[in-house]
Formats: structure tokens, C-alpha cells, sequence
């Protein structure tokens, strides 16, 4: 028949194991890691410093955890730490609540923006310690990838009788817009036109350019890509053609051709007359007498 252990033994194994129970208890209770986490609020799109093309507006995504979002100024409202509202901001200036976690469509103009979004109380007043995240982005006419061409579709190279010449371009993975003071923005901008080498125009967008009284001779007339501050793109983007205005005939000259000419052909007159005259004066005594 097998012994039971001594009863001091198994008291020992008893206190040890409500010990290590007990230990368990503490260092989960105080741990960080399973600790109740406070607010957080999280941008998930767009990504920083992405590039918004084509003038769509940016769709902003957000999450926010262990926060509950509340219409503020409801009736009978009670202040609560672990509730409120979001507060969005483009660029620092302040631009709408938001109480739903859903996108949130934003029309921006071009060049770099920066959003960003705060948790608040009910009152507006902001938690503590700060709870918000920001991002930014560049929008853009442009397309938001590709390398920009540029090239002259009219006039061809050759000669031409015209001092006055429309110029045609074409342009690819660029967008041609207006300029009127508006921040730089990627693959957006306009064209420059240069007259053997000087600066001519700036036409509208995807207006055809014009230039009137060229001089006779070989004229190399230059299409530039621009940003909206006139600065050059970054790898230089320009087209070249040469065409060479064959200047009419000298008006003087012709009109003193034309006198020569006249001139000439009415000595001959004359000359013809006086020969006639002598044809009949000699043969004038030849003729018999009536009877």
C-alpha cells in the first residue's frame, strides 16, 4: 500500500502555487501591454507626400480607436473624456467636424497641402496628451506619374512667304494650365515661345501661338515647358523649329522695272510712227495726177 505524503509538503506545494497565482495576477494587471489603451486616431490614406493628379480631390481615410465619435452640442450632453469629435485642418486653417469614420472628400488647389486631423471633447477642447496625425500631399492638374514631351506639330521646317506664323504643340504627361500666380505643382504648367532665342509669348492654355512680322531669312522659333512661376522643368522640356520667310519682291524695284519697260515700249511707238510717215511721204510724189 503506497504512503501519503506528509502534510507539511503538500501545505508548501499549496502556498506555492496560490504564490505564483497571485504574482500572475499583479504583473497583468500592471503590465503596459494589457493595460486599456487610450484614444488613437490614424491617417490611412492618402500616403505622405503622394501626388493627387488630374484635379480629382483628395479622398482622405481615417481610423480611430477606443474613442467614440458624438454629434457635438446634443441636449442634455454630459463632458465625457472618451468621447467627441474630429477636427480636420488643410494647411493649419481650420475646416470641418467630422463624426463619422468614413472618407471625406477634399477639392484642393495645386501645390503641397498638409491635412490633419485632432480628436477633441464634446467642447472642442483638445485631449490630453494630444491625440492627431497629419499628412501631406501635393495636388496637381497633372498627371500624378509620367515624363512630360513636348513637340511642334505646326509649322513644318522649310520656307515659307508668311511673316506672320500660328505655332501648334502638342504635349504629353503634362497638363497646360493658365498661369495667374498659383503654387508649382508636378507635370503642370505652361509653354514659352522664343524668336531666335528671345522670348516671343506665353499663349493660353492649348491656344495656338502666332507670331507676326518675322524677319526674312532663317528664323528658329523655341517651345518651352514652364512651371506656373515661369521657372524651367527639370529636365529641360523644349522643341525647336526652324523656317526660313522668303520676303516678297522688292515693291521700288518692280515699279522701276515696270517704268524701264514702258519707257521702251514707247520709243518702239514712236520709232514705228516715223517709219510710217517716211512710207508715205515717199510714196506720196509717185502718184499720177487726176485728171
Amino acid at each position: 500500500m503506497a504512503r501519503s505524503p506528509p502534510r507539511s509538503i503538500s501545505c508548501r506545494a499549496a502556498l506555492l502555487g496560490m504564490t505564483v497565482l497571485i504574482g500572475t495576477f499583479l504583473l497583468a494587471v500592471t503590465s503596459p501591454s494589457v493595460a486599456a489603451a487610450g484614444p488613437s486616431l490614424s491617417i490611412l490614406a492618402p500616403a505622405n507626400d503622394q501626388v493627387i493628379g488630374n484635379g480629382t480631390p483628395v479622398i482622405l481615410s481615417f481610423a480611430v480607436a477606443n474613442f467614440v465619435l458624438v454629434q457635438p452640442g446634443r441636449v442634455g450632453q454630459v463632458a465625457n473624456t472618451g468621447e467627441g469629435h474630429v477636427d480636420l485642418y488643410v494647411d493649419g486653417a481650420y475646416s470641418r467636424l467630422l463624426i463619422r469614420v468614413e472618407p471625406v472628400s477634399l477639392p484642393l488647389g495645386s501645390g503641397p497641402h498638409t491635412i490633419r486631423l485632432q480628436l477633441v471633447q464634446d467642447n472642442g477642447t483638445p485631449l490630453s496628451p494630444d491625440v492627431s496625425a497629419s499628412v501631406r500631399i501635393v495636388a496637381s492638374h497633372g498627371p500624378a506619374a509620367g515624363t512630360p514631351t513636348l513637340t511642334i506639330v505646326s509649322p513644318r521646317p522649310g520656307p515659307t512667304i508668311a511673316h506672320d506664323v500660328y505655332f501648334a504643340v502638342e504635349v504629353t504627361n503634362f497638363t497646360l494650365v493658365d498661369s495667374y500666380g498659383q503654387p508649382n505643382a508636378p507635370r503642370e504648367g505652361h509653354v514659352q515661345l522664343f524668336l531666335n532665342a528671345v522670348l516671343n509669348q506665353e499663349p493660353r492654355a492649348y491656344d495656338l501661338g502666332f507670331i507676326v512680322d518675322m524677319p526674312d531669312g532663317n528664323n528658329t522659333v523655341t517651345a518651352r515647358l514652364v512651371n506656373n512661376d515661369n521657372t524651367p522643368l527639370s529636365p529641360d522640356v523644349s522643341a525647336s523649329v526652324t523656317i526660313r520667310i522668303q520676303g516678297a519682291a522688292d515693291p521700288i524695284g518692280s515699279e522701276q522695272v515696270t517704268g524701264g519697260v514702258s519707257l521702251i515700249l514707247a520709243l518702239i511707238l514712236v520709232v514705228l510712227l516715223l517709219r510710217r510717215r517716211k512710207a508715205i511721204a515717199r510714196l506720196s510724189p509717185e502718184r499720177p495726177a487726176r485728171p
